[in-house]
């Protein structure tokens, strides 16, 4: 690129690219984020393949995404990740977003940091592994029936395609490859903490699975993530007592909050909680990048904060 053209483009308003799918345009009404981006005199463009093939278009100081897992959205990406590091700022960065797409490595990555929350156990189980392998895995992890099964994959829609085994005899019932996690009664209730940068994160309480202990059926039990943690949620699985009320220690969640974004360097993230019935201990299950932000209703004023502070305009 020309120094006359870096020049110029120095003398026009900020600019903010985007891309995110049609859906999840519309879940975040980031329309609205568009538009307070035109009351303050920042451009915004949308990212596409055409965008890129222009001579002399404008480079975005900042670019907001959340990319797919699909053909399209890998080149897009390519084509973001040759803009210079010194003139872009990425929100968030991809190496960054790549340390929780594998959900084995995502709790690994927890695990080796747990200072203020724990990691409920957990083994990987690969295509070869066969059932009596994966008793083994499971005895010498110390995990114990019920347990979770989660696709190893954590982004796209069918990595919240799960699973609850309650015995070995149904271990035939896993999609392999997969992450098998032991399950923690926590009285139904889960904590969604959205954060939107450092130092500015929500909470949100949802329902959850209820507690299993007492749980009568072995039979296993296959759901989408949504059915029992989605603000619309109303599952078999889900808690069905009113007098149940879980609190929680805001200070150690913001400790929680803290530790999570810098272990993985994300500024849009998302963090599920459950409190440990048992031993009271805050245990981390997921961590999720540019979340939905279900709940928050003033999202788009915080995103367009975050990009002002990224860009030091005001």
């Amino acid at each position: 690129m020309s120094s006359s053209l870096l020049h110029s483009q120095r003398q026009q308003h900020p600019l903010i690219g985007y891309y995110l799918s049609r859906k999840k345009f519309s879940k975040l009404r980031f329309d609205q984020f568009l538009l307070r981006c035109k009351q303050f005199h920042i451009d915004t463009v949308e990212l596409t393949h055409d965008y890129f093939d222009r001579q002399n278009i404008r480079i975005p100081q900042l670019i907001v995404h959340k990319l797919e897992d699909d053909v399209s959205s890998h080149l897009l990406m390519e084509k973001i990740c040759l803009l210079p590091k010194s003139s872009t700022i990425i929100l968030d960065e991809f190496n960054s977003i790549s340390r929780l797409l594998n959900r084995y490595e995502q709790y690994s990555l927890l695990n080796s940091n747990k200072n203020c929350y724990v990691v409920p156990p957990f083994i990987r189980v690969t295509d070869d592994d066969n059932k009596l392998m994966i008793e083994k895995m499971l005895i010498n992890n110390q995990i114990s029936f019920p347990i979770m099964c989660k696709p190893i994959q954590a982004h796209g829609d069918k990595s919240h395609d799960m699973k609850i085994i309650f015995d070995v005899q149904h271990l035939n019932d896993i999609d392999k490859p997969c992450v098998l996690q032991q399950f923690i009664d926590h009285d139904g209730i889960l904590f969604k903490v959205f954060a939107i940068g450092q130092d500015n994160y929500h909470i949100v309480q949802r329902n959850s699975i209820r507690n299993l202990n007492t749980y009568s059926s072995r039979e296993t039990i296959s759901f989408h993530s949504s059915e029992v943690s989605s603000s619309q949620a109303d599952h078999i699985l889900l808690s069905t007592d009113p007098s149940i009320i879980v609190t929680f220690d805001h200070t150690l969640i913001n400790k929680i909050v803290q530790t999570v974004q810098n272990l993985f360097e994300l500024n849009l993230v998302g963090i599920d909680i459950i409190i440990d019935r048992k031993t009271g201990d805050y245990a981390v299950i997921d961590v999720n990048y540019f979340p939905g932000y279900e709940g928050i209703t003033d999202f788009s004023t915080q995103l367009f904060h975050l990009c002002q502070q990224l860009l030091h305009i005001s």
